[in-house]
């Protein structure tokens, strides 16, 4: 139970973004009188209807800059991941020549032994 309950905080307090363009709705909706009255821009002109939604705009129009600009600070902290490598671009006149590269790293293949002691005693059946 208390499981579940954890869960559910923190799929929503991961979802609070999603959920900041509605609460400036909400809060429009529900205090609408007041936001016409004290916050509206134009409540000294009546005729215009706006009601408060100028109010609204501008708190929608900051919360979407303010997703921008965070996305962009995101991107820009983002390291550069590259999944192509074009070999003619590399420059390798610091690394010396050919021949010291192979002296550098030289590699050699092993044949395994197969045999084994029990391989004289433990044969597959012969059809």
């Amino acid at each position: 139970m208390v499981n579940k309950v954890i869960a559910i905080l923190l799929l929503f307090l991961l979802n609070i973004p999603l959920f900041s363009k509605w609460s400036f709705v909400v809060y429009y909706q529900v205090n609408k009188s007041y936001i016409a009255k004290e916050l509206c821009i134009n409540r000294n002109k009546p005729q215009l209807h706006c009601d408060g939604k100028c109010f609204l705009a501008k708190k929608l129009k900051a919360a979407e800059e303010k997703e921008q600009k965070a996305t962009s600070e995101k991107l820009e902290k983002m390291p550069e991941i590259v999944l192509f490598f074009d070999d003619n671009h590399v420059d390798l006149s610091g690394l010396g020549s050919f021949e010291e590269l192979t002296q550098l790293h030289s590699f050699s293949y092993l044949e395994p032994s197969y045999g084994s002691p029990l391989l004289g005693i433990f044969q597959p059946p012969k059809i």
